[in-house]
């Protein structure tokens, strides 16, 4: 591969930052900061405008919750101190009229009760984001599950770049499960995955979608450059299936989507179909690139070999019955 080739390399982890981008409810540091921030300067003023004849201790505790669900426990207390002495700041003691020893009562109380419930909120907070990864991410291989995919993938309706879509099917896994038993087969699908994740980006999407299939959603440069990249894929896949055991091989198919509105199932359908046309052939990886000619979409394929052998044609049988495929399915 030449100098120029090189971005479309990929180098980083793809797992744990592609869940958390899709975590419900979830805002930048620098977002929750000013959101907290705000509220809490709103809620200041409010209580100074109003004096001790209103109450807004709620609107204090509501501020110093959205500082925990989306800063973090340690930020929370900050901002509990600060929502503390502004109400002291704006009302003195004159909210504690019954003396010395009341007034130090009940505001360790206030304390006390601002601190349980930063504890008990940033503990619900963490329960509620591992289970939600955990219902998002395989459990064997620490790859994406299909829901966390679906949801990844299929947020946005239309894209403005070129993005390949590569479904994979390890041949001879159950075989392999068969002589050796499952706990080799297992050994050999967690090697499978950790190693396509060190070979894609951070923003890559790689799920495992079944027993021994998966799906890599990622954006290229252009069309030559998904080519490129579904090639190397399939290299990669293969020498890290061949070195777990012997007799793995993988089976990819790559379609490659042009800029434009987006169909999510479809797509998978079509890659799916491209993956098992490879099987069948026995071409290792079957590459096509999806057109859409007067409202019509087709499959523009390029068969390609383990030895990059890059020799295009028309896959006109194949062109014909997945036609059908991708416009009912629109």
């Amino acid at each position: 591969m030449n100098r120029r080739q090189i971005p479309e390399r990929r180098g980083v982890s793809a797992a744990a930052g592609t869940v958390a981008a899709v975590f419900p409810a979830r805002l930048s540091r620098g977002r929750a900061w000013a959101a907290v921030l705000s509220a809490l300067v709103l809620t200041g003023l409010m209580d100074a405008v109003t004096g001790r004849e209103m109450w807004f201790g709620p609107f204090y505790l509501a501020t110093i919750g959205t500082a925990t669900w989306f800063l973090g426990r340690r930020e929370a207390v900050a901002i509990g101190v600060g929502a503390l002495a502004m109400n002291l700041g704006v009302n003195g003691f004159s909210l504690y009229p019954f003396g010395t020893l009341a007034a130090a009562w009940n505001l360790a109380m206030r304390i006390t009760t601002v601190i349980a419930f930063i504890g008990l909120l940033g503990h619900l907070r963490l329960s509620y984001a591992r289970e939600w990864r955990l219902a998002r991410t395989d459990p064997l291989t620490g790859a994406l599950n299909r829901q966390a995919f679906f949801e990844l993938v299929a947020a946005s309706r239309r894209s403005t770049d070129w993005t390949l879509l590569a479904y994979a099917d390890l041949d001879g896994l159950k075989k392999l499960n068969d002589l050796q038993g499952h706990a080799a087969g297992d050994e050999a699908l967690i090697a499978f995955v950790a190693h396509v994740r060190s070979v894609i980006r951070r923003n890559d999407h790689f799920a495992r979608v079944g027993g021994d299939e998966f799906i890599v959603h990622l954006k290229v440069r252009d069309e030559a450059a998904a080519r490129m990249v579904a090639d190397r894929l399939y290299l990669d896949m293969n020498a890290v299936a061949a070195g777990a055991h012997a007799g793995l091989r993988c089976s990819l198919g790559a379609l490659i989507l042009p800029p434009g509105e987006r169909g999510l199932d479809r797509e998978v359908l079509a890659a799916d179909g491209l993956m098992y046309e490879a099987k069948h052939e026995r071409a290792g990886l079957v590459v096509a690139t999806l057109r859409e000619i007067r409202g019509s979409r087709f499959l523009l394929q390029h068969w390609t070999t383990a030895a990059g052998g890059g020799n295009e044609v028309m896959g006109e049988r194949f062109a014909s019955l997945e036609r059908g495929v991708l416009d009912t399915a629109a």
